[in-house]
Formats: C-alpha cells, structure tokens, sequence
C-alpha cells in the first residue's frame, strides 16, 4: 500500500474496511469501516468496555445516515492504523459495524481511494509527529 503497513479490505460500491487498533486501558484490533460521512469514529459498547475507554460525563445527540437521532456516549481512545497513531473521539452505542469517521482519518494523515479500495497518505508520517509532539520545557 504504498509505504503503509495497513490491511484494507476493499468491497464493493467503494467501502473500505481496515483494521485499526484502539488504545486505552487496554487495546483491541476492530474491523472497521471508512465511513467520510461521520465526523467522529463510532464503535459499539462491547469495544468501548473492552479497551477501558475513558468517557465523557455527558451524552451527545448523534444524527444517523438514516436520519434518525440517538442519544449517545462519548470516549476518547488512541487509533493506531498504517504505522500512524491519533487520539480520537469514540461515539459509543449501538452500530452493526464500528465506523472510522473523518476526525481519525485526518488525524491520521491518511484518505480513503474508493477506486483502489485503500487509504493513502495526505502527508508524511514524520509531519504527522511533528504537530503531536509536547513543546520542551523553558
């Protein structure tokens, strides 16, 4: 894939599947699919649980594809997908299938190219490192 290490699994109609691992307590590899209609990655409870992902102590109003309005919780996990790593934002309820939303795409570096059924790199991961590290002490 171009310098990346990642598993896409292309599909057809342009969905792409990719394995990404989420970090918090603990970590878990999750199927999930690139969704560029969701701002935010959203993955279901069981997976939420299993990572020990911290959550927000408000929940928010999530607006569906299909138009309907869920009210849902919100947790913050590290994405690791590619040899790249992003701290995301987890919308957390009931989904059939985990969803990699824009917010980690970007965060990432990395688009989706519907036609090859794989994500490429919008910038090097070494720029990517740059705008993540801390500011030295003074």
């Amino acid at each position: 894939m171009d310098g990346l290490a990642c598993r896409c699994y292309g599909i057809p109609v342009g969905h792409i599947l990719v394995d990404v691992t989420l970090v918090a307590e603990r970590s878990r590899t999750v199927r999930m699919l690139v969704d560029t209609g969701a701002t935010y990655s959203f993955v279901p409870e069981a997976v939420a649980a299993d990572i020990g992902a911290p959550r927000l102590p408000a929940h928010v109003a999530v607006t569906l594809a299909d138009g309907s309005v869920r009210d849902c919780e919100v947790g913050l996990a590290k994405i690791v997908l590619a040899d790249r790593e992003a701290a995301a934002t987890l919308i957390i309820g009931d989904v059939v299938e985990p969803l990699l939303g824009v917010e980690a795409l970007e965060a990432l570096g990395l688009a989706p190219d519907p036609k090859a059924g794989r994500l490429v790199p919008t910038r090097a991961a070494a720029v990517l490192l740059a705008t993540v590290a801390p500011r030295a002490a003074r």
